[in-house]
């Protein structure tokens, strides 16, 4: 009754309207067409990238990281820049794997750089950007350790610690509980 005597005061009052009524108009603001022409731009964007190479979520880049298969120099920054269009346009999902084969592939580029097992480098990157686009510290550390081996423990804790400071509190995930010193 409680509920029927609250409709029954607000009854004469107008219904509370927004103040301005999206233009349904513009077909940029339309997101059943952002939704239908996106895709359509990323399958033209994969084909001219190397056909499916960049589609999924990367578990074949992670894959040629750890087997010596063929990793370009910018295999790296197409699956970062793919991913980035996806998840902009709306596309849910799929977040975390992509990082694993950004971070491995990555890992496998600049090994050389610095003298170093491309397979040890990829591991590395393979949880330092997880670690860099999550804003977490200890989850890459243990998923570096589970996967490739707790006795690569202080280089996970060193390169994961880099990733922490430096992603300045930043997250892929909105909302993510932020510390504030």
């Amino acid at each position: 009754t409680k509920a029927f005597v609250c409709f029954k005061k607000n009854a004469n009052k107008p219904p509370i309207m927004p103040n301005k009524i999206p233009n349904t108009n513009n077909f940029m603001d339309n997101s059943i067409f952002s939704s239908a022409t996106f895709p359509i731009l990323k399958v033209l964007l994969l084909f001219m990238f190397g056909q499916c190479r960049y589609s999924g979520v990367g578990e074949n880049l992670i894959v040629a990281s750890f087997t010596s298969e063929k990793i370009y120099g910018y295999d790296w920054i197409l699956k970062l820049v793919l991913t980035i269009l996806t998840l902009s346009a709306g596309f849910q999902g799929g977040e975390v794997t992509p990082l694993f084969a950004i971070g491995s592939s990555l890992g496998v580029i600049i090994a050389p750089v610095f003298g170093l097992d491309p397979l040890f480098v990829a591991a590395l990157g393979y949880s330092g950007v997880f670690g860099a686009a999550t804003n977490t510290f200890l989850a890459p550390i243990a998923i570096g350790m589970e996967v490739f081996g707790y006795q690569y423990f202080p280089f996970f804790f060193i390169v994961c610690a880099i990733s922490y400071i430096a992603n300045q509190n930043e997250s892929i995930y909105a909302l993510q509980r932020q510390v504030r010193e």
